[in-house]
């Protein structure tokens, strides 16, 4: 009880003591100064799943030890979940109190490793004022995108751009990963997590990426500071633990997995099928069912096409569920003519048919390849049945 009160007072204390700490100048008594880099580890809340990167600047002279922060949000800004999809997330810098920043990740049950730089002092004094123009008001703010600019990149270009030597990592061995590779590592325990990933990450997530795409993951960039190379020596001069993780991340999601759900999907189509064969006719209410699920979800994908993220505007789904559907529901209920009818069917059925081949593309979860499947069966099912006036019951 004791420590929620304290995470209460230090979360109601934190936007004051960010306003003191970045109104202050930063120090530049390079002798004294050590910057670091902060990699804390994955928590249990969707956006925590892959960790979180910050700096460490302390001066053990002026007593001055903050952390610079760049994952600062707010999840109740309007249309977050859609902004965060179209790529129009603001998210800003912050500092606090070093001692503040571990408290709340003590009180979360998450573990910290300072990776202390082995820089010179001008490589401090240069990254010092960076800092302090980063903290000024009209500079904090910044677009997010999770893969290309996010609070781990920004913590790295921080340190990195503003260094007077290149920095230089190890080669990495064997084949280059893919984006969705990469945080498929990282949320393989939440089933429901990764399927809503899946659903929203295009063609551009499954192409090989380099090794400095890779450290927009904070667990990446930690390894390869550990073992890069900065003017001769070692990058990094001391590793520390100043947390060690506490909470252990466990699956308390729907027990229902999406595959499970696509089987019960797959159920209630098979029982229909065989029914409207039998009967040789198709039923209405089940028609518009499907047309108007797939019609509202395949709205959502086209609206992606003009994210303004380059890993979800083109994504192959949109095959599958688009809102085509809908511009022929009305004709499908009122009974059309033969011709007319098939024609739409043949569209739907085409499209889907395209999808499968994009998967040669786009890795597209288990469960929506089952459902499309079903769907294209039950456009074959329309249009060999389909007569010239069809009977609904």
């Amino acid at each position: 009880m004791k420590k929620r009160v304290l995470y209460i007072i230090i979360m109601c204390l934190l936007p004051i003591i960010q306003i003191t700490v970045e109104a202050q100048s930063v120090s530049h008594n390079t002798d004294s100064i050590q910057i670091s880099l902060l990699t804390c580890s994955p928590g249990k809340e969707i956006w925590a799943q892959y960790g979180h990167t910050a700096i460490r600047y302390n001066n053990k002279v002026t007593g001055q030890d903050i952390a610079i922060n760049y994952g600062l949000f707010s999840s109740d800004q309007p249309f977050f979940i859609l902004r965060f999809i179209f790529g129009l997330t603001d998210y800003r810098v912050g500092a606090e109190p070093m001692d503040m920043f571990l408290a709340q990740y003590s009180y979360e049950g998450r573990g910290v490793i300072e990776q202390v730089l082995n820089i010179s002092p001008k490589d401090k004094e240069l990254i010092g004022k960076a800092i302090e123009e980063n903290l000024k008001p009209e500079n904090q703010v910044y677009r997010y995108n999770f893969f290309y600019d996010n609070c781990t990149t920004r913590a790295r270009n921080m340190i990195v751009n503003h260094l007077h030597s290149k920095v230089i990592y190890p080669t990495p061995k064997g084949q280059k990963p893919t984006f969705r590779s990469l945080i498929h590592e990282w949320n393989h325990n939440y089933e429901w997590s990764q399927f809503g990933e899946d659903l929203l990450l295009g063609i551009n997530a499954d192409r090989k990426v380099s090794q400095s795409k890779q450290q927009f993951l904070p667990d990446n960039l930690r390894s390869d500071f550990a073992k890069a190379i900065y003017n001769g020596v070692p990058l990094v001069m001391e590793t520390h633990e100043l947390l060690a993780p506490q909470n252990t991340i466990i699956n308390t999601e729907n027990p229902l997995s999406p595959l499970s759900v696509a089987y019960i999907f797959v159920i209630l189509c098979t029982i229909m099928m065989i029914v409207s064969n039998r009967k040789h006719k198709m039923y209405w209410i089940w028609d518009t069912i499907l047309m108007l699920a797939a019609g509202l979800i395949g709205i959502i994908y086209f609206m992606m096409l003009f994210s303004q993220h380059p890993c979800v505007s083109l994504n192959v789904i949109i095959c599958f569920f688009n809102p085509l559907p809908l511009f022929f529901l009305y004709k499908t209920i009122k009974k059309t003519r033969r011709q007319e009818a098939n024609i739409w069917w043949k569209i739907w059925g085409s499209l889907i048919i395209l999808g499968f081949i994009g998967t040669s593309f786009q890795r597209i979860p288990t469960a929506v390849l089952i459902v499309a499947l079903f769907l294209l069966l039950h456009c074959v099912l329309h249009i060999r049945l389909d007569r010239p006036v069809r009977k609904y019951n």
